[in-house]
């Protein structure tokens, strides 16, 4: 994994055009949460990118976040057939979404960094 991939932004929470400056203040998705305080009001420092690009551009992470609990809840319900066959439905709806509820701030950060991610590109014009 190299600087100019999609992976390296995701994943190091970086800027999607420069990989210099961070996308969120904190790389704790927690924190983030709690402060509700988006890095620079949404603009790179470095390359000046307005991470909104339009009104309502993040409204399609949402769909990248709920295919992210989607894909967790079928590990957990995969796990649970091949490991606690006796395993009441009930209990394993109550983990599921009890779980969901604790990882959200985790699916929502990367949502965001994932869709941001499918639309802006590494231009390696910005680190000169």
């Amino acid at each position: 994994m190299k600087q100019g991939s999609k992976i390296y932004s995701i994943i190091y929470n970086l800027c999607p055009r420069c990989h210099l400056s961070n996308f969120w203040k904190y790389n704790n998705p927690y924190k983030n949460i709690i402060i509700s305080d988006h890095h620079n009001l949404g603009i790179c420092e470095t390359c000046n990118l307005k991470f909104e690009i339009e009104p309502g551009f993040f409204f399609g992470s949402m769909y990248v976040s709920y295919a992210i609990s989607v894909f967790i809840s079928l590990l957990i319900w995969i796990f649970n057939e091949y490991f606690f066959i006796e395993y009441d439905l009930f209990y394993l709806i109550c983990f599921v979404a009890l779980l969901l509820f604790f990882l959200s701030p985790i699916t929502y950060f990367i949502s965001r960094l994932i869709w941001i991610n499918i639309f802006i590109h590494y231009d390696s014009k910005c680190q000169e």
